[in-house]
């Protein structure tokens, strides 16, 4: 039993007298538009520019004429990943009478260091703008064909997502532009980049992360709007503290801050902000091991921003069910080329899977290791999952 459950009850009964937004069975069925193009720019390898595309799920019966919205952006280390990623989350939110968005932003293969690394999260950052601008203009200049209120926006995603929306909320001035970025400013576009949509803002009313980071907490400054975050304290993945960042395993002399700071640094100014700290090493497992209650939090957190309530719940702490406890495995070499190596400290079932979610290896690991062929399959980014109880997971990256 999680220590929050009377806090999200709570939260709940609160929401449900004065806001509509927090019953889940409120609209039955959910439509969705695929690939509406949203804006380009040019991609992580250069060359012509990549037009960007955003999925939009929308409640089936809603006769809302002004519908908050909600920007969902995907993980993937800022190398994979897709829009249908967070398919499930989107429609949760539309059946609670929310326009939701799944925008694409500009992922590739590249050598993680600090540059590389800050402009991955400049890309990521700037294409959630222009689609946020995309949004505003669609009501301004294109017939408003999903009656979006464009006061009530949120955006937030998962890992490289969330990092992506956090900067897109809270990096708002020239002055914050990371100094590594200093010569190519002017080309990225500044803070707004060119992704599209000029003339139209991109702020939001708040911003919600799951295990997301910062740049520098100084960037989140009084009167900023309110952040909901869920992170586990030992993260291998995404920081929960502060220290340099490593992507897969390679060190990139960059540090950022994860949620455990950026709302230490959010309670010192006063901004209204709400953070859910998890016990144990994994990274997004809560998604699995506790979705209900952790996508419960962030509904409540959405539902009091749209309905103008207070937005803050301060700091909850869960403890973890003891059949969650996370199996312990590493993956050597990671980026891979002929072969990478499963460790685990019990034997299990793994397997690996594409972007699709397609399971291209079944393996059987013993008390020590096992070895996994890559030679045949392309480069890029896979998911490593264990079948036990708890189904942690890794990202194997190979590259040839």
């Amino acid at each position: 039993m999680l220590l929050i459950t009377a806090c999200l009850i709570t939260l709940s009964v609160h929401g449900q007298d004065g806001c509509p937004f927090t019953d889940y069975m409120r609209f039955d069925s959910v439509m969705t538009s695929t690939a509406v193009p949203f804006g380009a720019n040019t991609p992580v390898a250069g060359g012509a520019a990549q037009t960007l595309y955003m999925d939009v799920y929308e409640p089936v019966g809603d006769t809302s004429a002004h519908r908050p919205a909600v920007v969902i952006t995907y993980g993937g280390s800022f190398i994979g990943g897709s829009r249908a990623d967070v398919a499930p989350l989107c429609r949760t939110f539309a059946r609670l009478g929310y326009v939701a968005v799944a925008p694409d932003y500009r992922t590739g293969l590249f050598l993680p260091n600090e540059f590389t690394t800050t402009l991955a999260v400049m890309r990521g950052d700037h294409d959630m703008r222009a689609c946020v601008r995309y949004l505003r203009r669609s009501v301004a200049e294109l017939g408003d064909p999903y009656r979006i209120d464009t006061g009530r926006i949120i955006q937030g995603g998962i890992s490289a997502g969330a990092i992506s929306a956090i900067h897109a909320t809270y990096l708002d001035k020239s002055s914050e532009i990371p100094p590594i970025l200093y010569g190519d400013t002017a080309d990225l576009g500044g803070i707004e980049g060119n992704s599209g949509n000029p003339g139209y803002s991109s702020a939001v009313a708040a911003c919600f992360s799951f295990s997301g980071a910062i740049g520098d907490t100084s960037w989140i400054e009084a009167g900023d709007v309110p952040l909901c975050s869920l992170h586990e304290v030992g993260d291998q993945v995404v920081p929960y503290g502060t220290q340099e960042v490593s992507v897969f395993g390679i060190p990139t002399g960059l540090v950022a801050s994860g949620s455990h700071d950026i709302h230490l640094r959010m309670d010192h100014i006063g901004v209204p902000n709400c953070f859910l700290s998890y016990p144990g090493s994994d990274h997004v497992g809560y998604l699995t091991y506790d979705e209900t209650n952790a996508i419960d939090l962030v509904v409540q957190f959405c539902s009091r921003v749209v309905c103008g309530e207070p937005a803050g719940c301060g700091t909850l702490y869960a403890a973890v069910p003891d059949h969650a406890d996370p199996e312990q495995f590493e993956l050597v070499p990671n980026p891979a080329d002929i072969f990478t190596t499963i460790r685990s400290d019990r034997p299990g079932t793994f397997v690996l899977m594409d972007q699709q979610g397609r399971v291209l290896r079944e393996v059987e690991v013993g008390s020590g290791a096992d070895r996994v062929p890559t030679t045949d399959l392309a480069s890029g980014l896979y998911l490593v999952r264990s079948m036990g109880s708890s189904k942690v997971s890794g990202k194997l990256l190979v590259v040839h």
